[in-house]
């Protein structure tokens, strides 16, 4: 787990740019025990977008925040 290996990483710009944090990475190693670190996807043989990865994990926390107890 490291921040050259997240989906949240864009790469495209220089240096590159973390979506979730909104700021520049310089220092990858920073990044060891992020609890946003999102695991590269890819849908038909193409990697995901950084904001795509975003949406999703978006979605996936939006989902669990109902979940508890049933009375």
């Amino acid at each position: 787990m490291s921040c050259k290996t997240c989906g949240l990483l864009d790469r495209s710009k220089d240096p590159e740019y973390c979506v979730r944090f909104k700021k520049t990475i310089t220092d990858t190693s920073v990044g060891e025990d992020c609890i946003y670190y999102l695991n590269e996807k890819y849908e038909d043989g193409e990697l995901l977008t950084p904001q795509q990865h975003l949406i999703m994990q978006d979605q996936d926390f939006r989902s669990k925040k109902m979940q508890g107890p049933i009375r």
